[in-house]
């Protein structure tokens, strides 16, 4: 079996390599990204990139709606003593209804849920209503489904969620509970039945259940059978990633990029269980073997490996924090962010904005700035690149 970096968004944007303008009609567009006042003005003027598949809805807006979790997983920053002392901050709906009312119009997809459990909100169900009256065709949101009960399954139910992704690191409860701390595997195992049976009693094909990963050392050999575990709970897809390492968490030696040979067995395993199970992979990193071979490479002008755009991000994600901050993208782990979401500070003027109008222009002109060069996202892409790995700041 060939493996290769797949992901699959279904009706939102994707690089399509084919549709990638010749050089000076980059120049052309990154020249006219400080110049555009409105979100229709900017889909047409970056609608020849090839990466908009939704027509004139082409925003994903993925925000989060609370800055809490209930469990301490040893590679995440909630681990963090820093992080817990924060203070509780929850979006509330009324705050959430000035950036809906902006974004939600264009938006093919909506996800509220960026780095914390949505599920800690005690606005979550009020906020998928909200979302509900705009009719985004795609919602989904990441969570560790411990926290689900009756009346959160209700909610995702009747208000057009159509994917709920569901972090399990381990097949076994030994496994999962050392990695999620404060979790319980036979409680997620129950939460997930609920959903399913859930949905399936109301004779709706919707919410999809998605199970993601994360591989390290400790669980890689268990994909296979988290590929089983899925299939059993009627768990559609399913989602793998490298370790990101954030600093004060000494995870560094759980990272797969030390052992690549068991890294791409375990993948390659897994993806042949999928299929035969006939799950969805929604996304997994490419294999080591395929991105060069073990020689780690590096970023130079003499090997471009980036496409242009190198990174679709910043042309369709509006990334926000819950206190209403605009970040850069997803994955700018320990960037400032741009701006600030109010009644006076439409999202919209800061997604059009300068700050972000620059880095648009250094994609296009592949002079990636820092955050790109330790980029997670591109690290599945690129596993052979030894910057992309490096650990982060929270």
């Amino acid at each position: 079996m060939k493996l290769e970096a797949r992901e699959s968004k279904s009706g939102g944007p994707r690089a399509r390599e084919s549709a990638i303008p010749v050089r000076g009609e980059n120049d052309s567009l990154a020249d006219g990204l400080g110049s555009c006042r409105s979100l229709e003005e900017f889909h047409d003027l970056c609608a020849p990139l090839g990466l908009y598949a939704s027509g004139r809805r082409f925003l994903h807006l993925e925000l989060d709606i609370g800055n809490r979790c209930n469990l301490r997983c040893i590679m995440c920053y909630h681990s963090l003593e820093s992080v817990r002392r924060v203070k509780a901050a929850y979006l509330s709906p009324e705050a959430f209804s000035l950036v809906a009312a902006d974004a939600l119009p264009h938006a093919y997809r909506f996800t509220p849920s960026l780095g914390n459990e949505p599920l800690a909100s005690p606005h979550f169900s009020s906020i998928l209503r909200i979302a509900g009256g705009y009719e985004v065709p795609h919602v989904n949101f990441n969570t560790n489904g411990l926290l689900l009960d009756d009346e959160k399954i209700d909610a995702i139910v009747e208000n057009g969620v159509t994917q709920v992704c569901v972090s399990v690191d381990g097949a076994t409860p030994s496994t999962y509970n050392a990695i999620r701390r404060g979790g319980d595997f036979h409680r997620l195992v129950r939460n997930v039945q609920r959903l399913v049976e859930r949905r399936n009693a109301a004779g709706r094909a919707l919410p999809r259940v998605r199970f993601d990963m994360v591989m390290m050392r400790r669980n890689v050999r268990e994909m296979v059978d988290v590929a089983r575990l899925a299939a059993r709970l009627g768990v559609q897809d399913l989602n793998f990633s490298h370790l990101v390492c954030f600093e004060g968490l000494g995870m560094e030696e759980e990272s797969l990029r030390l052992d690549k040979e068991l890294s791409d067995l375990w993948l390659e395993r897994a993806l042949a269980e999928a299929e035969k199970l006939g799950l969805v992979v929604q996304f997994h990193p490419a294999p080591f073997h395929a991105g060069g071979g073990k020689e780690e490479t590096a970023i130079t002008e003499a090997a471009p490996y980036l496409p242009r755009p190198y990174c679709p991000y910043p042309f369709f994600h509006v990334s926000m924090g819950p206190g209403g901050h605009v970040l850069p993208c997803p994955f700018s782990h320990g960037e400032p962010p741009c701006g600030q979401v109010s009644a006076e500070t439409p999202l919209e003027g800061i997604w059009l904005g300068e700050e972000l109008a620059v880095l648009r222009r250094r994609i296009l002109s592949r002079d990636p700035p820092r955050m790109c060069r330790r980029c997670s996202f591109l690290s599945n892409r690129y596993p052979n690149v030894a910057e992309l790995f490096a650990t982060r700041k929270n």
